[in-house]
């Protein structure tokens, strides 16, 4: 197993393992993502938008050359203050790890690569919105629900 940013070779990959994941959200939380969506479609829409977001760090596991899990991150830079030492906060998002490969330490594996280059950047926080079903991963890695983030909703997803 290896540990690395994506290249736009991995776009595809990562497209199809971004299906599958909302494919599994339609089946264990009862969503409706891929209701009436073409996945060719898709596949192109995802791809395009990796190609022209590149504020996203991607960091994958490969396996014999096969992406198996990955993880975005998205850092917002930190307005600079007097004795300030943080530049970032980061957002962990679109957290996915391949079936077959589930329940094997990777995703802990990944999450300490990115704690640690975030670490390296002065990042002050990383956050996320974990499913109900990985509240506990999330929990055992060092995140928590004690926090001062207020949401304010502004349109449906």
């Amino acid at each position: 197993m290896k540990i690395r940013f994506a290249k736009e070779t991995d776009y595809n990959e990562l497209a199809l393992m971004k299906w599958q994941h909302g494919a599994e959200d339609d089946i264990d939380y009862g969503e409706h993502n891929l209701d009436g969506v073409d996945k060719e479609a898709f596949i192109k829409e995802f791809v395009s938008f990796l190609r022209t977001h590149k504020e996203y760090e991607i960091i994958v596991t490969e396996d014999n050359g096969i992406v198996v899990s990955a993880m975005f991150v998205y850092l917002i830079p930190k307005l600079p203050k007097p004795n300030g030492n943080a530049k970032y906060i980061a957002y962990l998002t679109n957290v996915y790890t391949k079936k077959e490969y589930r329940s094997k330490g990777i995703g802990t594996q990944i999450l300490n690569f990115i704690k640690s280059d975030l670490i390296k950047k002065k990042c002050e926080l990383l956050f996320a919105w974990p499913s109900d079903n990985s509240i506990a991963w999330y929990q055992r890695n060092g995140f928590s629900v004690d926090n001062e983030i207020f949401e304010c909703p502004l349109c449906e997803e």
